[in-house]
């Protein structure tokens, strides 16, 4: 990789890395489902030129909507809010990856060898040493949360490996306009408050509403777009394991939240499964 490209594959996975803190500080002012539609609405709105039915693949776009854009984000959003912690979160989510492998086996009869099944154990492994953390238990009810946010995304992305000439700005977009009605009408019937969160003004939520529709979602999300189409998987892979250091760097630096011994070596565990689970899988994918 050229050092500009390394430079923005760090960069992206900053984005992410803050994308917890951002979603934190926007679900402090605005409820989670609310938090959820308004950004589907602004993603929606700036990627609209994107909207453009495909033939064939609109059923299974809207599938991709309802798991990764109502449900996944709906998990994601009040694991955070219940957690109160961004460091447990972004271990946690991390399980999208041995789910996702987990399923491939299952409904794309893809075979598994013995290192990816190290990988998925060692990932599991984490996340159960991550839950007899102290610093974990109050907040388990959060991280269970977000676990099953993690299984809706993997089952999104076994759909989005068999959806075929949609891109990435364009299924962004139509996650967006799908998800937004949907979380605006669970909002007012689940949520209270909606009107005074929409009219009072206060500026951390509304630049972290901004933040998490634009920057992480067109622009970092776009630039590892961008990336793909340059280097193999394999290349990019070990930098996407980054974004999880960095939200946890962020919770203990903006928020100082607590990191123990078990908190160590449950995330080191976790993401060194994720990190086999990918490296397995970008290399079948190079050499295919």
């Amino acid at each position: 990789m050229t050092l500009p490209h390394i430079g923005l594959a760090l960069l992206i996975n900053v984005i992410w890395g803050f994308a917890f803190v951002a979603a934190k500080e926007g679900i402090a002012h605005y409820s989670p489902l609310l938090f959820t539609a308004l950004r589907f609405l602004l993603v929606a709105v700036f990627l609209a030129f994107y909207l453009k039915p495909v033939k064939g693949s609109m059923k299974t776009v809207a599938a991709i909507a309802v798991l990764v854009g109502i449900i996944h984000f709906s998990f994601l959003y009040f694991g955070l809010f219940v957690a109160g912690g961004v460091s447990a979160v972004a271990i946690t989510i991390q399980l999208v990856a041995p789910f996702s492998l987990i399923m491939a086996v299952i409904f794309l009869k893809e075979t598994v060898g013995w290192r990816r099944i190290v990988g998925l154990l060692m990932a599991f492994g984490g996340v159960m040493v991550l839950g007899f953390d102290p610093a974990v238990l109050d907040q388990i009810n959060g991280v269970i949360l977000v676990a099953m946010a993690a299984f809706c995304m993997a089952g999104g992305i076994i759909l989005m490996r068999l959806v075929q000439g949609v891109g990435t700005m364009a299924m962004q977009a139509w996650i967006g306009l799908i998800s937004f009605p949907v979380m605006l009408a669970l909002s007012f019937i689940f949520e209270q408050g909606q009107y005074e969160a929409i009219t009072t003004f206060e500026l951390r939520s509304f630049a972290a509403l901004i933040f998490t529709a634009v920057i992480t979602t067109i622009v970092a999300h776009g630039g590892w777009y961008y990336l793909l189409q340059k280097y193999p998987v394999a290349v990019l892979t070990p930098y996407g394991l980054l974004a999880p250091v960095f939200g946890v760097g962020f919770g203990v630096f903006l928020y100082d939240e607590p990191i123990s011994w078990k908190f160590i070596m449950g995330g080191a565990l976790t993401l060194a499964g994720v990190f086999v689970i990918n490296i397995r899988t970008a290399k079948k994918t190079a050499t295919a």
